[in-house]
């Protein structure tokens, strides 16, 4: 997704350096230009990556826009080059191209139901794993019995 406009800086990233840590402040937006970036929420355990963006996608947006802190780490996937687009500047683009409002919502919705469809899936798939135990625990009890 390419903003119109101006406001927007460039900036280059090393492979595996971080763009911004979860926790962080939200000032800006930015969108791929070259590259990759990898979206990891750190857990107690693991750390989980949530999505991975190209070329052309835009991140980073929920946080300018809810004006709260980053709910996940950004880390470059290869040599990488960002647009970084602070919140005023985002909020002027939209204004003044409603096709990018519609495409950055598209982006929005496509990812809400990305992320609802691995919701289902691991809740589907804790059904199924406690299945298979209730199912096996069962099994062993009737050979003991017999």
């Amino acid at each position: 997704m390419v903003i119109a406009g101006e406001g927007g800086s460039i900036r280059r990233y090393a492979d595996g350096e971080v763009v911004f840590r979860e926790g962080d402040e939200g000032t800006h937006l930015y969108v791929i230009n070259e590259g990759a970036v990898r979206i990891r929420k750190d857990g107690d355990i693991v750390a989980t990556v949530v999505a991975e963006f190209g070329p052309g996608e835009m991140f980073g947006e929920s946080a300018i826009i809810e004006h709260r802190p980053r709910s996940a780490s950004a880390i470059a996937v290869g040599e990488t080059e960002l647009s970084l687009y602070d919140r005023e500047s985002f909020l002027e683009a939209l204004r003044q191209d409603p096709e990018l409002a519609l495409r950055a919502m598209g982006a929005l919705t496509e990812r809400l139901r990305v992320t609802t469809q691995r919701l289902q899936d691991v809740c589907t798939q804790h059904v199924l794993d406690r299945a298979e135990m209730i199912l096996t625990e069962r099994a062993i009890l009737e050979a003991e019995l017999s």
